[in-house]
């Protein structure tokens, strides 16, 4: 525990006030697994590699309990915020819609200048296809059943075992007091997903995160208190691992309550944090250009004199305030990149060979809800931009009841382009109005992280759904003939309203269809518009662009041309009815998508689903 790495001292770059402000002190830096995974951490030439073009600058351990470990110096004393994120856990043979998540949790410290903090970041739980044994690698081709066959009817197994997800590392934070190892966080990884999925599970079964303050407390098992994702108390084909249990000590404030959000491997992030306590809004930020703290304010307020106090004000007067003071205050803050994309860039860049449902964009016609109006309940899982919550906003009806939401988050950290993403698709789905296209209830974007408000819809994704109600061993599927033709005509009714308004989708596919609720009563609706969004990019048709195609969903000339059309979407409806009935397997069955192509533009075409009506 001697081993204390040197690191080159922060240089000062501006004193301000009597008060002086390093560089480290407006930094975020953070850690990875350096492209590290399996049972091994990192190297010190993999994290140098990883790191290179970053603030981060860590030493890794070479042997003993500190291989792998990356070990950090704390550049100036003051309030740490650290978040931990665990690794996801691994997908089971024949268990692999969705894995289990890693647990990100956030606690406050007060830390020491050369302090060294032992960041040990967790690893993605091993998926059991493709698998390595050559048992498990037939299953995995679909073309062995020996685990079922040799489990008997109480679930023992008879002869052969095998094919479960590994468990996700947990991703520690500590450091040394007295020679002993203190851990400050640790996050709990995903546990491993079981062989096939459980029949009796629920679509909205959501099992809380669990954390611990007491390194003694007894884990799951009777296994460590605190750590990665755990094995199930029975054995059988159907058991999923047990995630672990995340640890805060009892110095750190926590921040955050345990959320499951990470579907890969581990992070760690450690920023200054800033209090603002005494801000009317409990939100503030650093000027990079005075180096000031400062109040943020909802977007019908202006902060006060007094730098603490948002003062209601007509929004005449706000676009009259432009003198110079004002503009250094705003230069290069999230207020004014919001305003530079809201005023030219996402109205010029759109694809100039595409139109926008026939009407021009501007950002003025979302609906801007305050900050102080919304409040996170729970991680739903990961977006395309950051992670998607459960969550309840004020206000939206004239009433002081709360509405349940979906909420997407851009993460505070992004590249403009990831900005312009976000904000296209925000504007895209407000401009629909339709029972069978998911609503978007408005946006919070003065304030980072920033937020799109979507009607919550807790049945979840189709594919999802319907993979979950197939038959079983001795048991049909829940799901009747008329159900399946209920979800097919919700999204049909969809679409036709999109071609109606002159917008073409691109993506239709049961992957980003969603439902109202998991219950009989349920409706489906178009709900992902990732696809539909990029195209608006100029730079979309350049060669070389971007190559991520849903290619089982898309006709030849799509692929073959660059043509998107209304028939484009016919044609995915075709194969999203296809999904339907096959209740959620992958179109064109062991094919790849070269394959696909290639079987397609020669005139081939997928037989239909067993079962599948004659009319359908």
């Amino acid at each position: 525990m001697q081993f204390i790495p040197v690191m080159a001292k922060p240089k000062v770059v501006k004193q301000n006030q009597g008060l002086l402000f390093s560089e480290a002190s407006l930094m975020t830096w953070w850690f990875t697994s350096c492209g590290a995974s399996g049972p091994l951490g990192p190297t010190q030439a993999q994290c140098d590699s990883a790191y290179r073009n970053s603030n981060v600058s860590v030493v890794v351990g070479k042997e003993g309990h500190l291989r792998g470990v990356q070990m950090w110096r704390v550049p100036a004393t003051n309030m740490y915020k650290i978040s931990a994120y665990g690794a996801a856990g691994g997908k089971g043979a024949k268990n692999h819609n969705k894995r289990s998540h890693g647990v990100i949790i956030s606690a406050i410290f007060p830390l020491e200048k050369g302090d060294i903090l032992y960041i040990l970041i967790g690893h993605q739980g091993e998926d059991a296809c493709p698998g390595r044994n050559p048992e498990t690698h037939k299953i995995c081709l679909g073309e062995s059943s020996v685990i079922e066959d040799g489990f008997d009817s109480d679930g023992s197994a008879l002869k052969w075992a095998g094919g479960g997800g590994g468990g996700g590392g947990a991703t520690y934070v500590y450091r040394v007091r007295n020679g002993e190892l203190v851990p400050l966080l640790i996050a709990a990884g995903g546990g491993g997903k079981a062989y096939l999925e459980d029949p009796e599970s629920s679509l909205d079964q959501i099992f809380l995160e669990q954390y611990e303050n007491d390194t003694s407390a007894p884990g799951v098992n009777g296994k460590s208190g605190a750590a990665g994702g755990d094995a199930p108390p029975l054995d059988g084909i159907t058991a999923d691992g047990h995630d672990g249990v995340s640890f805060v000590h009892p110095m750190g404030k926590i921040f955050l309550q345990p959320l499951a959000a990470m579907e890969s491997h581990g992070e760690a992030e450690i920023e200054v944090y800033l209090n603002c306590s005494h801000c009317q809004t409990q939100s503030c930020k650093r000027d990079e250009d005075t180096r000031l703290i400062l109040c943020l304010c909802d977007s019908d307020e202006v902060l006060a004199s007094d730098n603490v106090t948002c003062l209601v004000i007509a929004s005449t007067v706000v676009t009259g305030v432009n003198h110079l003071h004002a503009v250094r205050i705003r230069l290069q803050s999230p207020e004014y990149k919001l305003s530079k994309i809201r005023s030219s860039t996402i109205m010029t860049d759109y694809n100039p060979n595409y139109c926008f449902a026939g009407k021009a964009a501007s950002l003025s016609e979302l609906k801007e809800v305050p900050r102080k109006n919304i409040t996170l309940l729970r991680a739903l899982g990961h977006g395309a931009f950051g992670e998607v919550y459960e969550g309840q906003v004020l206000g939206m009806n004239g009433e002081n009841t709360a509405m349940q939401v979906a909420i997407k988050t851009l993460p505070e950290i992004c590249s403009e382009q990831d900005e312009m993403d976000f904000l296209m698709e925000a504007l895209i789905m407000s401009k629909f109005s339709h029972q069978n296209i998911v609503r978007c209830i408005g946006v919070s974007l003065q304030i980072l992280p920033r937020f799109i408000l979507l009607e919550l819809m807790t049945g979840g994704d189709m594919k999802t759904f319907l993979r979950l109600n197939r038959p079983r061993t001795n048991q049909p599927s829940s799901l009747s003939m008329l159900e399946l033709l209920h979800m097919a005509r919700d999204i049909a009714l969809g679409c036709r309203y999109l071609e109606e308004n002159h917008f073409i989708h691109r993506d239709i596919a049961a992957r980003n269809c969603l439902l109202t609720c998991p219950g009989p009563e349920r409706v489906a609706k178009i709900g992902d518009f990732g696809m539909a969004r990029d195209i608006y990019r100029a730079s979309y048709y350049r060669k070389g662009g971007r190559a991520m195609l849903p290619v089982k969903w898309m006709p030849p000339e799509a692929f073959l041309e660059g043509i998107f059309t209304c028939k484009t979407d016919t044609w995915s409806f075709g194969v999203l009815l296809w999904e339907i009935f096959s209740l959620g397997y992958m179109p064109y069955p062991c094919k790849t998508n070269q394959e696909v192509l290639e079987f397609v533009t020669g005139g081939g075409r997928m037989d239909p689903p067993k079962s599948c009506p004659g009319p359908v």
